[in-house]
């Protein structure tokens, strides 16, 4: 994460966990960005589902059985997204929501919709919705919230 934070937000950014007593803390971390001691922006990593274990095909209705990955997602003081940056997944299917031009998406807008402003991959269907509806979430932590 602080690898990412210092390309988006420069050498000395530092980053202040903002602790979340609900539900969504369970998903969710957020943090407070200070660059020269003033708060120049957020982050928020997510806990995301990806690829049901066993491979994308198998039938499922509980969580426990998707693969996880993390991604984050970083915000300017006025909440608009900078960037958002896949931090880790392993599955075998799914990885092309990592790619960097394919995550530029998010940068327009704040609501987004798989197959209007936001574009479908074949073979990433699950990954796909599963980080779109997160930053969806994200962005509305931070206007709820902060």
């Amino acid at each position: 994460m602080n690898r990412h934070l210092t390309k988006i937000f420069g050498k000395e950014v530092k980053y202040i966990e903002i602790r979340m007593t609900d539900s969504l803390a369970i998903d969710h971390q957020v943090f407070k960005i200070i660059t020269a001691d003033t708060l120049s922006g957020y982050s928020i990593v997510t806990r995301a589902l990806g690829c049901k274990i066993g491979g994308c095909d198998k039938p499922s209705t509980d969580t426990i059985s998707f693969e996880e990955f993390f991604f984050l997602t970083a915000f300017d003081k006025q909440k608009n997204i900078k960037k958002v940056r896949v931090l880790e997944y392993t599955s075998d299917h799914g990885y092309q929501i990592a790619n960097k031009g394919w995550l530029k998406q998010f940068e327009h807008g704040n609501k987004f919709t798989v197959g209007e402003n936001i574009d479908g991959i074949s073979g990433a269907t699950i990954s796909v919705k599963s980080i779109t509806k997160g930053v969806n979430e994200q962005t509305d932590i931070l206007e709820s919230r902060f």
